[in-house]
């Protein structure tokens, strides 16, 4: 059934429920029956919490109220030698590139390494047959879509003329002055001093080891580039869905406009926006308890009840710039507020709230 697995990306801003709604969106689907995994590249336990187990880089089995998804979190440091177990299959280059000095510096500090290879492994799993539904909750931030940006720019990198020159300026700029083949002109004179100066600034060894970490790569840069390839094509297919997840409040609501807008830009469309904590009228509890309350109760239940009211209002007006923002048929659907501190039982009543076809 690997045709059939659907990928679904949770986006939104910090505070606004992004992570548990998203693994509440996986529940839903669970209990639709279809075999479900939620991942998150959010280096935060967020996911974790929300389900209430210990998750990590492996997908493993999650039960609640009697429904069973699959989730995972990859870890950034196992992740980038999982990649690397991939990416070099011969033991003895996989062996040269974890000795290198500076292998674990720019596996932790690359720009996308870490997002690219999680969602690779979202790639996989899409592929593997063991899911109908894939949920990636992406980190909690406006600029969460520069995820979208990094295959390109790593494919860049990884042409062959990129990596070679890296690979060439390392060796000219580690080695010792007098190392260097003889060379004549201005030109080689600026490349030995620009070489010299880039080895006191950075270190020769650290030179020295950029050089052979580049060079490792440039017998791979093919298979490494087909996952580039590939999983850019997975992000940016028509079939993948992006759900942009809001709460009532202003800065919530721009941060909405920024990802709607940033989606667009990149010829993505969003496909639902979820407005969390929505308050859409007074509960009949309360209104039942106001009718049948002591009289000393009274100014404690007036002043409740207009907190609902401003939140009500609240609600309102989000709802009305949502829906400017939905000018090309965008739905938008209201999660409600929940009276409980229970992560489980929120995730249930949003999974409830976020019934999907069957």
């Amino acid at each position: 059934m690997s045709d059939a697995a659907a990928l679904t990306v949770v986006l939104g801003g910090g505070g606004v429920g992004k992570t548990t709604t998203s693994a509440a969106l996986g529940l839903a689907h669970a209990r639709a029956g279809r075999r479900v995994l939620v991942v998150t590249v959010d280096p935060a336990r967020r996911l974790a919490d929300a389900l209430g187990v210990e998750i990590g880089i492996e997908a493993c089995r999650v039960e609640v109220g009697g429904t069973a998804l699959h989730a995972r979190m990859p870890d950034s440091r196992r992740s980038v030698d999982r990649f690397a177990e991939w990416l070099f299959e011969d033991p003895e280059a996989l062996g040269r590139v974890r000795e290198n000095g500076m292998y674990r510096e720019l596996g932790n500090s690359l720009a996308g390494v870490h997002e690219l290879i999680s969602i690779a492994f979202v790639d996989h799993e899409l592929g593997s047959g063991l899911y109908d539904e894939v949920v990636l909750d992406t980190a909690p931030s406006r600029h969460a879509l520069e995820f979208l940006d990094y295959p390109a720019r790593l494919g860049r990198m990884l042409e062959a003329r990129t990596l070679e020159w890296v690979a060439g300026l390392a060796r000219l700029a580690g080695a010792a002055l007098d190392e260097r083949p003889g060379e004549r002109g201005l030109i080689s004179w600026g490349k030995k001093r620009v070489g010299n100066l880039v080895s006191h600034i950075v270190g020769a060894q650290a030179i020295r080891d950029i050089a052979a970490l580049f060079a490792e790569f440039v017998p791979v840069r093919g298979r490494w580039l087909s996952l580039v390839q590939s999983v850019e094509r997975r992000m940016r297919s028509p079939d993948t869905r992006y759900v942009i997840v809001s709460g009532p409040s202003g800065s919530s609501l721009d941060d909405a406009a920024y990802l709607v807008d940033e989606l667009r830009a990149r010829s993505l469309s969003p496909s639902e926006i979820l407005l969390n904590r929505a308050v859409d009228e007074i509960p009949p509890w309360l209104e039942a308890l106001d009718e049948g309350a002591a009289p000393e109760l009274g100014p404690a239940l007036r002043a409740y009840r207009s907190e609902f009211l401003a939140r009500a209002l609240q609600t309102r007006i989000a709802r009305e710039r949502l829906a400017d923002l939905a000018s090309a048929k965008l739905p938008v659907r209201g999660l409600p507020a929940l009276r409980t501190a229970d992560p489980r039982a929120i995730l249930e009543a949003l999974a409830t709230a976020l019934v999907v076809p069957v």
